[in-house]
């Protein structure tokens, strides 16, 4: 009877190293998950983003490449959006947001675009590298001059790094074309092809 106390010790001593390494192998399980299948089919999240909006050219489409007499002032754009990935790399969303850029003579384009997102997404450890082209239409108002629906082509690409299972931050660049078919509603006017290049910084809710 008295060798039981003394067994039951040994035991335990044996056993306590065998249940150490099998938390140790869960933890190094939840971390492998965590860096390599961090997006599954139906993972969703919600997207804000802030950037400064740098016109291009305006109002037509070669002054891209020269110094335009009505080139607008840097402005500014933000955006929230809610995607859905249909599977590990594929996902499609809505955003919505206002940008606005000032003029030489102090007049404010402002415009609210809608958009549908298509994004392509591969991810390498904790690093997620989104490719989107994101078409939609826009509400735009100049100098008491509306303008709706405008279309809007904005391909987009970018890196985050996910802080968090459920948030991601990161860096996208985007070129934004805003035409505007001014002769189809009246024959006097002229098209103009406003083109911007935005680069947002980018905050992701996963849920």
């Amino acid at each position: 009877m008295k060798r039981l106390p003394a067994l039951a010790c040994m035991m335990i001593l044996c056993l306590a190293p065998i249940a150490a390494q099998n938390d140790t192998t869960e933890e190094e399980q939840d971390i492998q998950v965590f860096n390599a299948d961090m997006i599954q089919e139906g993972d969703q999240n919600i997207r804000i983003s802030l950037a400064p909006s740098f016109p291009l050219n305006f109002p037509d489409f070669p002054s891209l490449f020269m110094k335009d007499r009505h080139q607008l002032s840097i402005g500014g754009i933000g955006s929230l959006g809610y995607h859905y990935f249909l599977n590990s790399l594929f996902a499609v969303g809505v955003d919505i947001g206002f940008g606005f850029n000032v003029t030489i003579g102090s007049r404010v384009l402002n415009y609210v675009p809608f958009l549908a997102s298509f994004t392509f997404q591969p991810t390498a450890g904790k690093f997620e590298f989104p490719i989107s082209m994101n078409v939609g239409f826009a509400w735009e108002s100049y100098s008491n001059y509306n303008y709706f629906p405008g279309l809007i082509l904005k391909p987009e690409a970018g890196v985050h790094y996910r802080l968090t299972s459920g948030w991601s931050l990161g860096l996208e660049v985007a070129y934004m074309f805003m035409p505007q078919f001014n002769k189809l509603y009246d024959s006097s006017r002229e098209n103009f092809y406003g083109q911007f290049l935005t680069t947002s910084i980018v905050a992701r809710y996963y849920f």
